[in-house]
């Protein structure tokens, strides 16, 4: 295989390996470890760490309360398209390449929570609105996939429009130098 295969292959693990660090070790430090009586506030009056009292047994906002099971397949079952996308796609971008490790290492990190303690552990909130769902970092992740892949989505489409226009104009005036 190509050397640029494996350097985008290796940064894409690597990068699955970061993601997944950062939310593991977050909650651990920031859930686990923390008071849950006093919020930490990492950037005053935007945003604060706080633990909360129980874990998240639901999806955002707790829909899906106590259905586990549900979201643990639903979880499998969306890691297995993510995978079986990236592997099928055959231009590995980096845009496509960082879409997908954020999608997975971000399904992954909730996915490792629900299996072993049974729910998500959520501590981020927002000061200003504290209404807002409490989350974590694989949901971070997992959302600032779901917008990457928009745009990588957008772009291959874009891409593919013109790529069809460009072979129309030829195949039309392919057409008129034959008469």
């Amino acid at each position: 295989m190509k050397k640029n295969f494996w350097i985008k292959f290796s940064v894409f693990m690597s990068l699955i390996a970061v993601v997944l660090a950062i939310d593991l070790v977050s909650k651990y430090f920031f859930y686990d470890k923390a008071d849950s009586a006093n919020a930490i506030a990492v950037i005053p009056y935007i945003i604060n760490f706080k633990r909360l009292p129980d874990l998240n047994y639901g999806a955002a906002w707790g829909i899906m309360g106590g259905k586990q099971v549900f979201l643990i397949v639903l979880s499998f079952v969306f890691l297995a398209i993510f995978v079986v996308y990236y592997i099928k796609e055959k231009n590995k971008s980096w845009l496509m390449n960082i879409t997908f490790a954020f999608l997975i290492a971000g399904c992954v990190g909730n996915l490792i929570d629900r299996l072993f303690l049974g729910g998500v552990r959520d501590f981020i909130q927002f000061a200003f609105w504290q209404s807002f769902p409490t989350f974590n970092f694989a949901d971070v992740f997992l959302c600032v996939g779901v917008v990457l892949f928009i745009v990588y989505m957008t772009i291959f489409l874009v891409k593919a429009n013109k790529k069809d226009k460009k072979e129309n104009v030829e195949k039309s005036e392919g057409d008129k130098d034959d008469k």
